[in-house]
């Protein structure tokens, strides 16, 4: 575990130097050029999970809370088989991006997530659940057009799961096992690649889609694999034209990324929508309401889950 725990520490510390040496120069000075994530004469709203292929200089956060609805507690032949209850969702992350040239920026994520059941069948059944993510990476311009927009991605992710099983601990001490185990902490390494396309369609109405695809170690230990992310949606922007500071976005999600899904070979269904205010040029603040469908241990079918986040961005 020690041998492991300093080789992820390593691959993190080389990673920051070959990334660190590029932006010394550029902190020096800012551009003077537009500061909010234009494309064509489309003004995009940002959303957490549905990157933008600009290359601006940002900082942004969000912090979210929600419930699962409709989780079945199944655990054999004990007095709450069959319950509902249901599980909660916390989660918060930071984000920061360098604008390097016109045409490339690096960026450093840091995210921390957790599940827990917040009845006494559900804390049997799912436990307590937390993810601890730190991404790094490069976001490069790939093609421009008069309307549209196409960069690239490449960046390494550090996940730490830790995971609490209560209904194992006690199945381990009915059946005399001499060691009994509550919880495990799952250190992954993943590298990623992906594209963000964005095309304005004119000053109210925009498109925007994202592919993500990763291949690193999984939280079943020894072994690896594939995941993925893929969203697209519509962003309508009501401030040029109606002067209304107001913005709506809608996304749809599909995503197997083990910053989100922690069942190795699941998957989410997510549906995004954001209200965020517009009139300021160098900030962007909103509410995030997302539904999924999420799978769950000891569950048979996904279940729904409601969620809703306050998020900004101030753009440098």
């Amino acid at each position: 575990m020690r041998a492991s725990t300093t080789y992820h520490w390593i691959i993190k510390i080389l990673f920051l130097v070959f990334l660190g040496f590029p932006l010394m120069p550029v902190l020096k000075a800012q551009s003077d050029t537009l500061k909010n994530p234009q494309v064509g004469q489309h003004v995009f709203t940002p959303v957490t999970y549905s990157k933008l292929p600009l290359i601006t200089t940002h900082f942004s956060t969000h912090t979210g809370i929600g419930v699962s609805s409709g989780l079945v507690s199944n655990i054999g032949d004990l007095p709450v088989d069959g319950l509902p209850g249901e599980v909660s969702f916390v989660e918060m992350g930071f984000a920061y991006q360098q604008k390097i040239r016109e045409w490339v920026a690096a960026y450093v994520n840091l995210a921390f997530s957790a599940r827990l059941g917040i009845e006494l069948q559900s804390i049997l059944t799912q436990g307590f659940s937390s993810i601890t993510s730190f991404n790094i990476g490069w976001h490069l311009r790939l093609a421009e057009g008069k309307k549209s927009l196409l960069s690239g991605t490449v960046e390494l992710q550090n996940h730490k799961g830790s995971f609490t099983n209560v209904l194992g601990f006690v199945e381990d001490l009915l059946n005399d096992n001499p060691n009994p185990s509550l919880s495990e902490t799952v250190p992954l390494l993943v590298a990623a690649t992906g594209l963000r396309y964005a095309y304005g369609l004119s000053e109210t109405v925009g498109f925007k889609a994202s592919a993500d695809f990763a291949y690193g170690e999984t939280y079943t230990r020894g072994k690896y694999g594939f995941s993925f992310d893929g969203s697209a949606g519509i962003d309508i922007n009501f401030y040029p034209r109606y002067s209304v500071p107001v913005s709506f976005v809608l996304i749809y999600d599909l995503t197997s990324m083990p910053d989100f899904v922690y069942i190795e070979g699941e998957r989410s269904q997510i549906i995004h929508a954001k209200i965020a205010y517009t009139k300021a040029s160098d900030f962007n603040l909103g509410i995030e309401l997302a539904y999924m469908k999420y799978p769950f241990n000891n569950q048979e079918k996904p279940v729904s889950v409601m969620f809703a986040a306050l998020s900004a961005r101030y753009y440098f």
